[in-house]
């Protein structure tokens, strides 16, 4: 019965608003099919443990294991990658990048730490990262990351569960043209940080991700909506996860309403 009535309050509001946009543009939505894919795949990586033991973290492998489990009942081909240093990490997105064209919609998820320099530029770390070395050449640009990712006219989400370090007060919208097949969902807004929940099992929003994502009929745009307004009102607004770009891929589906 609690199930029921969370996805009620959940899907309610998505089901009024899709019936008053068929209303006002019923042309427009004439012979318009749910979207939704039929090959998935999934990149999923945890970093939780760093070459600098001060850095090392609890919960990227326990919420990169969590997501997973989300994305293989949900039948996507699930690669789970943890504690990558930089090589590792670079094959990973080359190979995952090489088969993205054999899937109609694809997913990196990412947990562990992320900074950004003082020219406002976001970096993902690699487990062997040191800031003794200069970040462009240690570290992994999201701006670049989502260009890459562009290039290719299939669909990607890219979900970064990081700013995790106290100080680090969240990172940026990338300043790049917008991209269309690309969505990028931060688990915090700039000027919010985003704990790593130690007393926990899990972070917080990772922990109602995975959820959302198995609520039937929620498209991409409810899922993050949700998890949103979930974490914001769970950590009594010190958290606000966003999301950026990637109009195109708002409407996926990734289960049928029944």
């Amino acid at each position: 019965m609690r199930k029921l009535l969370l996805i009620l309050i959940l899907t309610l509001p998505t089901i009024l608003v899709g019936q008053d946009l068929r209303h006002w543009f019923s042309e427009e939505f004439e012979g318009v099919s749910v979207d939704i894919p039929k090959t998935k795949s999934a990149l999923v990586i945890g970093n939780t443990n760093y070459d600098n033991d001060k850095w090392d973290l609890k919960n990227p492998s326990n919420d990169a294991n969590l997501i997973s489990e989300s994305f293989n009942k949900l039948g996507f081909d699930v690669i789970l990658k943890e504690n990558l240093d930089k090589d590792q990490f670079l094959d990973a997105i080359k190979s995952f990048k090489e088969k993205q064209d054999e899937y109609d919609f694809s997913i990196i998820y990412y947990a562990g730490h992320a900074i950004q320099d003082e020219n406002g530029n976001s970096y993902i770390l690699p487990v062997d990262f040191s800031n003794t070395e200069q970040i462009e050449d240690a570290a992994f640009n999201i701006s670049k990351l989502l260009n890459y990712f562009e290039k290719s006219e299939k669909k990607c989400l890219l979900i970064l569960d990081a700013c995790r370090n106290t100080g680090n007060n969240g990172l940026p919208k990338p300043s790049i043209q917008d991209p269309i097949n690309v969505k990028l969902a931060y688990s915090t807004s700039f000027g919010k940080t985003a704990s790593d929940e130690p007393d926990l099992e899990n972070t917080i929003y990772t922990s109602y991700l995975s959820k959302l994502f198995l609520i039937e009929g929620l498209s991409i745009y409810d899922i993050l909506h949700n998890a949103s307004k979930k974490v914001l009102s769970k950590t009594d607004k010190q958290q606000y996860p966003v999301d950026y770009f990637g109009i195109s891929i708002e409407d996926i589906q990734l289960t049928n309403s029944k």
